[in-house]
C-alpha cells in the first residue's frame, strides 16, 4: 500500500499538510512546520505548494488534494485564446526563457516595449487558468481590453475582480488589492500568476498575493524591479530570477521605440536661495553626525531617522530642515523660469512635465495655463484631460507620480523633469511616456540644481536605470 498526503488551505494563509508519517529529509524540515499538538500535521507557505507535491511525488507518495485540481484551460478558452499576435526578436527571447525557466521568472523591459503582449503570448503557450493581477483600476481595464483586442475572447469571458465587479472566470484580472482581501476565493483554481508592474507585488502589505498562491507558473512585468525598501530579493524569491532584460536604447536602434534624447540642464539657485539651503542643510547634517547615522538610501532615511521622530525633538527638527531644503530646490525660482524657456521653444510639441510635489504643479499650472493631473484629480476629469491630450487640442499637461505608470500617453514626444527622486524606476517610466514609435526624436530633460541633494540622487540613480 502507497503512501499517501493529504494537502489542503486553512481560512488563513497556510498550507496543510497532513501525512502518516514523519519528517526526516531536509528539504520538508527546512520547508515545513510542524505543529506540535498534531504528531502527522504540517504547515507551508502556499506559493510552496508545486515544490511540495513534486518532492513528495518523487519519494512515492500519493498526493490527495483539491488545490490546482484542473488548472488546464477548458476547451473553449484554449480556443479563443489563440492570437495572431506575431513576436518581435527580443519578445520571443523574453518568451522562450520563461519557459526554459519551467514557467517563472521576471521580464524586464521600457514602457511601450509591449510587455503585455509577451504575457498574452504566455498564457496562450501555457494553456493555464491565470489571473493577472496589476496596481490600478486603468490597468485591470487595459487588460480587459487587449485580452478582447488580440485573440478571440469576449468581454464576457474574462473575469474582473475590483472596480466593484466580483466575477471569476478561467481568466480573471484583478487588482493587488483585490487579490490579497479575495484571496480564498481565488487560489485553489489559478496555475498562471502574470504579475504587471510585479514591483509592487512586494509591498508589505501585498506579498502575501504572493506567498498565498500555489500558482507554480509566474510572470513577472516590470520597466525596472528596483524599489525604494530593496525588497528586490523577495520579487525574485517569490516569482523568480529576472530571465531578461532589455534596454530602451536597444530597441530605440531597432526602430521598435521611439529615438530619443536625454538631456540634463543644471539650474542654478539665487544667492539667497543657496544661503537658506545651506542653512537648512547644515541642521540636518549636524543631526546626522551627532547621532553617528549614516544616509546610503531611501531606506536608510526611513529606518534610522524618521522612526526617531517621536521620540526625539532635535530629529523632528532635522527632518523639518531636510524636508525644506527639498522643497527649496524643487521649486527654486530658477527652475520655474527655466520651464517657461522650454515651453516656449517647445510650443509645437506635446510636452508632458512631471514634478514630485503636487505644490510645484499647481504653481506650473496656474502660470502656464496648463492642465494639471494629481491624486487629487477626479477619474473622469483625467480621462477628459488625456483625451484633449491625445487629439491634440491641448499640448501641454503637468503631473505629479499619477502618469509614471499604467497610462498610454500616445502623443508626448517631450518631457521635463521638474524635480524626480533617485528611483530609477521613476526616471525610466516616465521616459516611457515618450517612447510610442513616432516621427522625430522625443527628448526628456531633467532639471538638475548643482551641489544639493538632487544631483547626488540622480548620480546614484543613473548607476541603475535600465537606459
Amino acid at each position: 500500500m502507497s503512501k499517501s498526503v493529504n494537502l489542503k488551505f486553512l481560512l488563513v494563509f497556510d498550507l496543510l499538510v497532513e501525512t502518516e508519517d514523519e519528517f526526516t529529509d531536509s528539504f520538508l524540515i527546512k520547508n515545513l512546520k510542524h505543529n506540535p499538538k498534531k504528531r502527522y500535521e504540517y504547515r507551508a507557505p502556499p506559493h510552496l505548494f508545486s515544490l511540495i507535491c513534486e518532492h513528495f511525488k518523487n519519494e512515492g507518495f500519493e498526493i490527495q488534494t483539491d488545490i490546482l485540481k484542473r488548472p488546464i484551460l477548458s476547451d473553449l478558452y484554449r480556443t479563443k485564446i489563440r492570437s495572431s499576435i506575431k513576436l518581435r526578436g527580443y519578445q520571443q527571447e523574453s518568451y522562450d526563457l520563461f519557459f526554459k525557466n519551467k514557467g517563472r521568472g521576471v521580464i524586464v523591459l521600457p514602457t511601450a516595449a509591449g510587455k503585455t503582449v509577451i504575457g498574452l503570448k504566455i498564457i496562450e503557450g501555457l494553456q493555464q487558468k491565470t489571473l493577472v493581477v496589476v496596481p490600478t483600476k486603468n490597468l485591470l481595464y487595459q487588460w480587459i481590453e487587449s485580452l478582447t483586442k488580440y485573440t478571440s475572447l469576449t468581454k464576457d469571458m474574462i473575469g474582473q475582480l475590483g472596480d466593484k465587479i466580483k466575477e471569476i472566470k478561467e481568466i480573471t484580472v484583478t487588482t493587488y488589492d483585490s487579490a490579497r482581501l479575495n484571496i480564498n476565493l481565488l487560489r485553489k483554481e489559478f496555475s498562471l500568476l502574470v504579475l504587471d508592474e510585479c514591483h509592487h507585488s512586494v509591498a508589505e502589505e501585498t506579498t502575501k498575493v504572493l506567498e498565498g498562491f500555489p500558482a507554480k507558473h509566474r510572470l513577472g512585468l516590470t520597466a525596472t524591479p528596483e524599489r525604494t525598501d530593496e525588497r528586490e530579493s523577495i520579487l525574485f524569491h517569490l516569482i523568480g530570477p529576472k530571465i531578461a532584460v532589455t534596454r530602451a536604447s536597444e530597441l530605440s536602434k531597432q526602430g521598435y521605440v521611439a529615438e530619443f534624447e536625454l538631456k540634463t540642464i543644471k539650474v542654478q539657485l539665487t544667492d539667497e536661495e543657496r544661503e537658506k539651503y545651506n542653512e537648512l542643510m547644515s541642521i540636518y547634517k549636524t543631526y546626522l553626525r551627532q547621532r553617528n547615522i549614516q544616509i546610503r538610501s531611501p531606506r536608510d532615511y526611513e529606518r534610522f531617522l524618521i522612526f526617531r521622530v517621536n521620540i526625539d525633538p532635535q530629529a523632528k527638527e532635522a527632518v523639518d530642515a531636510h524636508r525644506k531644503a527639498r522643497n527649496l530646490v524643487f521649486s527654486s525660482r530658477a527652475k520655474l523660469n527655466k520651464v517657461e524657456k522650454l515651453l516656449e521653444k517647445h510650443s509645437q510639441d506635446h510636452v508632458i512635465l512631471f514634478s514630485e510635489f503636487n505644490e510645484m504643479v499647481y504653481t506650473v499650472s496656474r502660470r502656464n495655463l496648463i492642465p494639471a493631473i494629481t491624486h487629487e484629480t477626479k477619474t473622469s476629469e483625467r480621462k477628459k484631460i488625456l483625451k484633449k491630450f491625445t487629439n491634440g487640442k491641448y499640448t501641454k499637461i503637468i503631473t505629479g507620480k499619477v502618469l509614471d505608470e499604467g497610462f498610454d500617453v500616445q502623443k508626448a514626444n517631450v518631457g521635463i523633469i521638474i524635480s524626480g527622486t533617485s528611483v530609477a524606476r521613476q526616471f525610466v517610466q516616465r521616459l516611457g511616456r515618450l517612447l510610442r514609435p513616432k516621427e522625430g526624436k522625443a527628448v526628456l530633460y531633467e532639471l538638475v540644481t548643482p551641489d544639493t541633494l538632487e544631483s547626488k540622487t540622480a548620480t546614484r540613480r543613473k548607476k541603475t536605470e535600465m537606459i
